[in-house]
Protein backbone atom coordinates (compact mmCIF):
# COMPACT_ATOMS: atom_id res chain seq x y z
CA UNK A 1 0.00 0.00 0.00
CA UNK A 2 2.90 2.31 0.41
CA UNK A 3 4.03 1.69 -2.63
CA UNK A 4 1.18 2.67 -3.95
CA UNK A 5 0.73 6.05 -2.18
CA UNK A 6 3.88 6.80 -3.67
CA UNK A 7 3.13 5.66 -7.38
CA UNK A 8 -0.23 7.39 -6.98
CA UNK A 9 1.86 10.54 -7.20
CA UNK A 10 0.48 12.02 -4.15
CA UNK A 11 1.36 15.22 -2.81
CA UNK A 12 0.70 14.99 1.08
CA UNK A 13 0.12 12.80 3.37
CA UNK A 14 -1.04 14.20 6.40
CA UNK A 15 -1.13 11.33 9.76
CA UNK A 16 -3.44 12.78 12.79
CA UNK A 17 -0.89 11.86 16.04
CA UNK A 18 -2.78 13.53 18.70
CA UNK A 19 -0.26 11.47 21.34
CA UNK A 20 3.07 10.46 21.99
CA UNK A 21 2.57 7.59 23.73
CA UNK A 22 0.75 4.37 23.52
CA UNK A 23 -1.70 5.37 26.63
CA UNK A 24 -1.84 8.94 25.28
CA UNK A 25 -3.15 7.98 21.99
CA UNK A 26 -5.44 5.73 22.62
CA UNK A 27 -6.86 8.11 25.61
CA UNK A 28 -7.33 10.47 23.09
CA UNK A 29 -8.28 8.44 20.11
CA UNK A 30 -9.88 5.69 21.80
CA UNK A 31 -8.12 2.80 20.01
CA UNK A 32 -5.19 0.94 20.77
CA UNK A 33 -3.63 1.32 17.23
CA UNK A 34 -0.12 3.41 18.07
CA UNK A 35 2.68 0.74 18.56
CA UNK A 36 0.86 -0.77 14.86
CA UNK A 37 0.06 2.97 13.56
CA UNK A 38 4.19 3.77 13.93
CA UNK A 39 5.36 0.19 12.68
CA UNK A 40 3.28 1.24 9.30
CA UNK A 41 5.13 5.26 9.59
CA UNK A 42 8.89 3.96 9.92
CA UNK A 43 8.05 1.55 7.21
CA UNK A 44 6.75 3.80 4.75
CA UNK A 45 9.39 6.88 5.42
CA UNK A 46 12.19 3.93 5.18
CA UNK A 47 10.77 2.95 1.32
CA UNK A 48 10.78 7.15 0.51
CA UNK A 49 14.22 6.87 1.54
CA UNK A 50 15.25 3.81 -0.14
CA UNK A 51 13.51 5.36 -3.49
CA UNK A 52 14.62 8.60 -2.72
CA UNK A 53 11.63 10.01 -2.95
CA UNK A 54 10.29 13.05 -0.99
CA UNK A 55 6.23 12.25 -2.40
CA UNK A 56 3.47 12.39 -0.67
CA UNK A 57 5.23 14.76 1.86
CA UNK A 58 4.65 13.17 5.38
CA UNK A 59 3.18 15.40 8.28
CA UNK A 60 2.09 14.64 11.46
CA UNK A 61 -1.02 16.72 12.79
CA UNK A 62 -1.29 16.77 16.80
CA UNK A 63 -4.37 18.19 18.14
CA UNK A 64 -3.22 20.30 20.69
CA UNK A 65 -5.42 20.46 24.28
CA UNK A 66 -4.75 20.33 27.78
CA UNK A 67 -5.06 16.49 28.26
CA UNK A 68 -2.20 15.76 25.78
CA UNK A 69 0.38 19.06 25.41
CA UNK A 70 2.93 17.45 26.96
CA UNK A 71 3.39 14.97 25.05
CA UNK A 72 4.19 17.04 22.02
CA UNK A 73 8.02 17.51 22.92
CA UNK A 74 8.09 13.06 22.36
CA UNK A 75 6.22 13.47 19.25
CA UNK A 76 8.59 15.42 17.66
CA UNK A 77 11.70 13.28 18.62
CA UNK A 78 9.41 10.44 17.30
CA UNK A 79 9.30 12.70 14.00
CA UNK A 80 12.81 13.55 13.98
CA UNK A 81 14.03 9.47 14.15
CA UNK A 82 11.18 9.04 11.36
CA UNK A 83 12.79 11.72 9.57
CA UNK A 84 9.35 13.57 9.04
CA UNK A 85 9.68 16.87 8.35
CA UNK A 86 6.60 18.90 9.62
CA UNK A 87 4.44 18.76 12.59
CA UNK A 88 1.14 20.84 12.60
CA UNK A 89 -0.32 22.08 15.97
CA UNK A 90 -3.90 21.58 14.96
CA UNK A 91 -6.61 23.66 16.57
CA UNK A 92 -9.28 21.77 19.24
CA UNK A 93 -12.69 22.24 17.76
CA UNK A 94 -15.50 21.69 20.03
CA UNK A 95 -18.99 20.80 20.76
CA UNK A 96 -19.29 19.78 24.41
CA UNK A 97 -18.69 16.10 23.76
CA UNK A 98 -16.19 13.62 24.88
CA UNK A 99 -12.91 15.33 25.26
CA UNK A 100 -13.84 18.04 22.69
CA UNK A 101 -14.69 20.64 24.99
CA UNK A 102 -13.92 24.36 25.73
CA UNK A 103 -12.11 23.42 28.73
CA UNK A 104 -9.78 21.53 27.22
CA UNK A 105 -9.11 24.35 24.20
CA UNK A 106 -6.08 26.23 24.35
CA UNK A 107 -6.67 28.98 21.62
CA UNK A 108 -7.26 32.19 24.06
CA UNK A 109 -7.06 30.23 27.04
CA UNK A 110 -3.69 28.82 26.99
CA UNK A 111 -1.95 30.02 30.08
CA UNK A 112 1.72 31.54 30.65
CA UNK A 113 3.16 28.12 30.83
CA UNK A 114 1.84 26.76 28.40
CA UNK A 115 2.83 29.33 26.03
CA UNK A 116 6.42 28.91 27.13
CA UNK A 117 5.78 25.37 26.10
CA UNK A 118 4.80 25.46 23.20
CA UNK A 119 7.68 28.26 22.07
CA UNK A 120 10.20 25.72 23.61
CA UNK A 121 8.40 23.02 20.91
CA UNK A 122 8.65 25.25 18.11
CA UNK A 123 12.45 25.81 19.06
CA UNK A 124 13.08 22.11 19.49
CA UNK A 125 11.38 21.75 15.63
CA UNK A 126 13.63 24.12 14.28
CA UNK A 127 17.00 22.25 15.77
CA UNK A 128 15.65 19.18 14.64
CA UNK A 129 15.51 20.53 11.01
CA UNK A 130 11.37 20.36 11.53
CA UNK A 131 8.91 22.88 9.63
CA UNK A 132 6.51 23.77 13.13
CA UNK A 133 3.28 24.66 11.94
CA UNK A 134 -0.29 25.88 12.69
CA UNK A 135 -3.62 26.54 12.33
CA UNK A 136 -4.32 29.46 9.94
CA UNK A 137 -0.63 29.31 8.65
CA UNK A 138 1.09 30.49 11.73
CA UNK A 139 3.04 29.60 14.25
CA UNK A 140 2.08 27.41 16.83
CA UNK A 141 2.39 29.96 19.58
CA UNK A 142 0.51 32.88 17.13
CA UNK A 143 -2.56 30.48 16.60
CA UNK A 144 -3.50 29.79 20.41
CA UNK A 145 -3.12 34.00 21.03
CA UNK A 146 -4.73 35.68 18.09
CA UNK A 147 -7.58 37.90 18.27
CA UNK A 148 -9.53 38.26 14.95
CA UNK A 149 -11.69 41.22 16.16
CA UNK A 150 -15.38 41.94 15.08
CA UNK A 151 -17.01 39.43 12.85
CA UNK A 152 -13.65 36.99 13.84
CA UNK A 153 -14.56 34.56 11.06
CA UNK A 154 -14.33 36.44 8.29
CA UNK A 155 -10.97 35.71 7.82
CA UNK A 156 -11.06 32.70 6.51
CA UNK A 157 -10.63 32.03 3.14
CA UNK A 158 -12.25 28.55 2.48
CA UNK A 159 -15.77 29.40 1.10
CA UNK A 160 -13.64 30.95 -2.24
CA UNK A 161 -10.72 28.80 -1.93
CA UNK A 162 -11.49 25.29 -1.38
CA UNK A 163 -14.43 22.79 -0.86
CA UNK A 164 -15.17 19.92 0.76
CA UNK A 165 -16.80 16.53 -0.03
CA UNK A 166 -17.72 13.30 1.78
CA UNK A 167 -17.71 9.70 0.62
CA UNK A 168 -21.18 9.52 -0.08
CA UNK A 169 -20.79 12.95 -2.83
CA UNK A 170 -22.11 15.49 -0.23
CA UNK A 171 -20.10 19.16 -1.15
CA UNK A 172 -19.85 21.04 2.31
CA UNK A 173 -17.96 24.17 2.79
CA UNK A 174 -15.06 22.84 4.77
CA UNK A 175 -13.99 19.89 7.30
CA UNK A 176 -15.51 21.59 10.39
CA UNK A 177 -19.36 21.49 8.62
CA UNK A 178 -20.05 17.69 9.02
CA UNK A 179 -19.39 18.45 13.08
CA UNK A 180 -21.88 20.29 15.74
CA UNK A 181 -25.22 20.28 13.42
CA UNK A 182 -27.92 19.84 15.96
CA UNK A 183 -30.51 17.73 13.26
CA UNK A 184 -30.37 15.69 10.00
CA UNK A 185 -32.67 18.65 8.69
CA UNK A 186 -30.03 21.79 9.41
CA UNK A 187 -27.21 18.75 8.41
CA UNK A 188 -29.11 18.86 5.05
CA UNK A 189 -30.29 22.82 4.54
CA UNK A 190 -27.75 24.78 5.99
CA UNK A 191 -24.31 22.25 5.41
CA UNK A 192 -24.92 20.47 1.79
CA UNK A 193 -24.18 22.17 -0.89
CA UNK A 194 -24.50 20.18 -3.01
CA UNK A 195 -23.91 16.45 -4.26
CA UNK A 196 -21.43 15.36 -6.85
CA UNK A 197 -23.29 12.58 -8.12
CA UNK A 198 -26.10 14.82 -8.80
CA UNK A 199 -24.46 17.90 -10.25
CA UNK A 200 -21.13 19.15 -11.50
CA UNK A 201 -18.65 20.48 -8.68
CA UNK A 202 -18.36 23.60 -11.14
CA UNK A 203 -22.33 24.01 -11.10
CA UNK A 204 -22.25 23.20 -7.34
CA UNK A 205 -19.50 26.18 -6.64
CA UNK A 206 -21.41 28.47 -8.78
CA UNK A 207 -24.72 27.52 -7.89
CA UNK A 208 -27.25 29.36 -5.38
CA UNK A 209 -27.19 27.55 -2.25
CA UNK A 210 -23.19 28.29 -2.61
CA UNK A 211 -23.80 31.71 -3.51
CA UNK A 212 -26.34 32.28 -0.16
CA UNK A 213 -23.64 30.34 2.08
CA UNK A 214 -21.37 32.87 0.83
CA UNK A 215 -23.60 36.09 0.78
CA UNK A 216 -24.48 34.79 4.70
CA UNK A 217 -20.75 34.55 5.61
CA UNK A 218 -20.33 38.18 4.23
CA UNK A 219 -23.07 39.38 6.85
CA UNK A 220 -23.48 39.20 10.60
CA UNK A 221 -25.22 36.31 10.22
CA UNK A 222 -22.94 33.45 8.79
CA UNK A 223 -23.50 29.42 8.84
CA UNK A 224 -23.69 28.32 12.24
CA UNK A 225 -20.46 26.03 12.01
CA UNK A 226 -18.90 29.76 10.76
CA UNK A 227 -19.91 31.44 13.94
CA UNK A 228 -17.60 29.84 15.88
CA UNK A 229 -14.41 30.10 13.63
CA UNK A 230 -11.81 32.65 15.04
CA UNK A 231 -14.16 32.97 18.14
CA UNK A 232 -13.82 29.73 19.82
CA UNK A 233 -11.05 28.47 18.06
CA UNK A 234 -8.45 29.55 14.94
CA UNK A 235 -9.37 28.84 11.49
Amino acid sequence: RGQALIDAGLGAYRLSMDGASREGYAHVRGVDAFDKIWRNIRAFTALQRAQNVNKPAVSLWFTAMRENLHELPRLIDLASYAGIKEVHMQRLVYFEEGLAVSQQSLFRRATKEELDFVRNCERLCQERGITSSAAGTTTPTDSLTRDFGERPWSGCRRPYTLTYITSSGNVLSCCFAPFGHKSAREYKEERVLGNIFEESISDIWQGERYQAFRQAFESHHPARHCSQCGLNWSY
